[in-house]
C-alpha cells in the first residue's frame, strides 16, 4: 500500500472517460429503469426516492418482514443504511442481506453515525462480513470501520474486506485498495439539507442497478450529484431551493457539462 499519493496529470482525459460512462449509464438508467430497495433512515426516504426518480430509477422502502424477500428478490440493488436502526429494521436488514446474496443483486451499505455510537458500530462491522458491493460513508464513519486513523483508511477498508470505498466529503475518494480515484466536486450547500449523504448512497445504487461494475457506478454517481450539486447552487438562495435545483441539474445534466465542469484524478504511487 502507498504511504503517499500524487495527482495523475492526465486528469483531464479521465473527467471524459468518466463524463462520457455517466452520460451512457444515465442513458441505461432510463431504458432499464431498475428498481433500489431502500432500508433506510426515516428523514432521508424522501430524498432517496427524488434522487432515484430523478435518474429514470424506481424505488420501493418497504421494511415488512414479510415482504422483504419477495422485494429484495425482484430488486436491481439493496440499500442498507443504518441511520435509524430500530427494531423493524434490524428484523429486516439481514433477511434482505441474504436475499441479495441468494439472487445476485449487489448492496450497498450505509454505516450512518458509526463514529458516535459503539452499538452502532459493532452491529456495522458485523454487515460487513456479508460483503457489500460498496461503503458509502463520511471519513469520520470509515475510519472507525476500518479500524485506522491513517488517511488511507478506505484502501485499508476497501482491501479488508473486498469491496469498493466511496469516502465523501468535501473531496470525495473512491477506491477498491488498488485503484483509487479523487472527485473534486459537489458544493458546501449539500450539507444543508436533510440526509444528503443518504439520498448519495441511494443514488449509487441506481447506477449499481444496471448490471454495472461497482467502481464505476459509484465514480459516475459521485461525478454526477458533484457536478448538479454545483450547477444549481448558482440557481439557488438557499437549501430549500437548492434541493429543487439539485434535481432538476440531475434529471438535464449531460455528458458535455460533466467533462466542463468535472473534476476526476487518479492518486497514484508517489
Amino acid at each position: 500500500m502507498p504511504h503517499s499519493l500524487s495527482i495523475d496529470p492526465q486528469h483531464n482525459h479521465l473527467t471524459a472517460d468518466y463524463a462520457k460512462g455517466a452520460a451512457q449509464a444515465m442513458l441505461a438508467l432510463g431504458h432499464k429503469r431498475p428498481r433500489v430497495h431502500c432500508i433506510t433512515s426515516t428523514v432521508a426516504q424522501d430524498i432517496s426516492s427524488d434522487v432515484i426518480l430523478a435518474v429514470g430509477a424506481t424505488s420501493s422502502f418497504t421494511i415488512s418482514v414479510e415482504e422483504i424477500a419477495e422485494l429484495v428478490a425482484a430488486t436491481n440493488a439493496l440499500v442498507i443504511n443504518i441511520g435509524t436502526l430500530d427494531s423493524n429494521r434490524r428484523a429486516v436488514i439481514l433477511p434482505a442481506i441474504q436475499t441479495a446474496t441468494e439472487y445476485a443483486k449487489p448492496w450497498i451499505l450505509d454505516p450512518v453515525s458509526v463514529h458516535a455510537s459503539n452499538t452502532r458500530l459493532q452491529y456495522a462491522r458485523s454487515l460487513l462480513e456479508y460483503h457489500p458491493s460498496i461503503v458509502r460513508g463520511n471519513a469520520l464513519e470509515i475510519q472507525k470501520l476500518a479500524h485506522s486513523n491513517s488517511p488511507m483508511a478506505a484502501q485499508e477498508l476497501a482491501l479488508q474486506y473486498g469491496c469498493v470505498v466511496a469516502q465523501t466529503g468535501e473531496t470525495d475518494i473512491i477506491t477498491n485498495g488498488v485503484k483509487t480515484l479523487m472527485i473534486a466536486n459537489g458544493h458546501p450547500m449539500q450539507t444543508r439539507i436533510s440526509a444528503m449523504g443518504c439520498a448519495t448512497t441511494a443514488f449509487i445504487a441506481c447506477f449499481m442497478g444496471i448490471d454495472h461494475d461497482a467502481f464505476d457506478a459509484a465514480v459516475q454517481a459521485l461525478l454526477i450529484i458533484g457536478v448538479a450539486a454545483e450547477l444549481a447552487a448558482t440557481k439557488s438562495f438557499g437549501p430549500g431551493s437548492m434541493h429543487m435545483n439539485l434535481l432538476d441539474s440531475i434529471y438535464t445534466i449531460n455528458e458535455q457539462t460533466l467533462a466542463r465542469y468535472g473534476h476526476v484524478v487518479e492518486l497514484t504511487d508517489q
